[in-house]
């Protein structure tokens, strides 16, 4: 099991102000300077409990499991420390992890190697077989259905009539590879969410000229086979760019909302929250909470089954260009409007965002910079 550094901050991170923090923000532990850099899946052991989250890496297509240890608990208020130079490759730096973020579905964890496979193993350790052929570097998600399956969704490039085009597809267990993008559709980002006892599945397709966003449901025939629900095309941006990625969002007992940071107009960027019923429809209008200047790529995560639906996304402080960037904690009302609560750290930039909510109502927040990958807890609510 990896080690962690003692408590530290990046050395680009500067310490939110206290009168800054919003209510339901205050730090708890951390941050937590971690052995590994790169993007990090946030899992708790005990499901019930949802306490104590451990971080996995992708090690090559190996999951690597890491335990923190916190020093103690933080005064609140109290600014982070300085980074300790970890041992990592022997430079000061932590080790690389790989890309994308592993996934967990029931007792099963999914991840990519270097050339694109993707495996499916026993959490517990042990070999598992490739059930999938990614197009490699590029998101994976995975949840679990009902009776013990586990659905993985995950993007592959397929040859068509128009040439090489990059396309969603979905695994129920261990089985064949089904296109869940429709055909003439490509995809850029997919993402999984369990849903109304099965799956919901939201997949972007960011394109030069415009950007749909897809949501289909997805469950289990009485055969057990997998069941695709219609195509529901539920926004249409502005131009995208392949890097454009995004969150599902989903409270206790709905709605859900994909989340996508994207161009509002020709002059302003920010959020949009796309309500998505259960059954999902075309062209559902978006909220808006604007960024002060464009960003991309746009780190964000969101929670999911849990209320209210808690949102940690990076954005520009300022409109001036080169301006540091910050990650802000929020919430999202029924309505889909996003309540800012905090600055939880600025810095130069970050890579990946990951945030979970545990039993005990507090978050757990795991982020990349170039300086490494950082784990802290906070207070949940009020």
């Amino acid at each position: 099991m990896g080690a962690a550094a003692p408590d530290a901050a990046a050395p680009d991170a500067a310490a939110p102000d206290a009168a800054a923090l919003g209510a339901g923000c205050t730090l708890r532990r951390g941050p937590l300077s971690l052995s590994l850099r790169g993007p990090a899946l946030l899992w708790s052991p005990d499901e019930a409990e949802r306490a104590d989250f451990r971080v996995i890496f992708n090690r090559d297509g190996v999951a690597q499991h890491v335990a923190p240890s916190f020093g103690g608990l933080t005064a609140p208020g109290s600014p982070p420390a300085e980074a300790a130079p970890d041992a990592g490759d022997g430079s000061g730096d932590p080790a690389r992890a790989s890309w994308p973020a592993c996934a967990v579905a029931s007792r099963f964890v999914y991840c990519m190697d270097h050339g694109g496979t993707i495996r499916r193993t026993p959490l517990g350790g042990g070999e598992g077989p490739p059930i999938g052929a990614g197009r490699r570097g590029t998101g994976i998600s995975a949840v679990a259905l009902p009776g013990g399956h586990t659905l993985l969704a995950f993007l592959s490039d397929r040859k068509t009539s128009e040439g090489a085009v990059t396309q969603a597809f979905a695994v129920l267990d261990d089985g064949a590879a089904v296109p869940l993008s429709e055909e003439g559709s490509g995809a850029t980002f997919v993402a999984l969410s369990p849903w109304k006892g099965g799956a919901l599945a939201m997949y972007i397709d960011a394109r030069s000229a415009l950007t749909p966003v897809h949501a289909r449901t997805l469950g289990l025939t009485a055969e057990g086979k997998l069941e695709l629900g219609p195509d529901a095309v539920v926004f249409v941006g502005d131009a995208g760019e392949s890097r454009m990625g995004g969150a599902l969002a989903i409270g206790a007992a709905g709605p859900a909302y994909a989340l996508l940071p994207a161009a509002k107009d020709i002059s302003a960027f920010g959020m949009a929250a796309i309500r998505v019923d259960e059954a999902p429809r075309d062209d559902m209008p978006a909220v808006w909470s604007l960024y002060p200047n464009g960003l991309s790529p746009a780190p964000i995560a969101a929670t999911q089954g849990v209320s209210p639906i808690h949102v940690a996304r990076v954005r520009p402080v300022s409109r001036e260009p080169g301006a540091r960037h910050a990650l802000e904690l929020g919430q999202l009302d029924g309505e889909g409007r996003f309540h800012a609560r905090c600055v939880a750290v600025e810095g130069k930039s970050f890579k990946h965002v990951a945030i979970e909510a545990d039993r005990g109502g507090s978050l757990w927040i795991a982020y990349t910079t170039a300086a490494g990958t950082f784990i802290e807890q906070r207070a949940a609510g009020p």
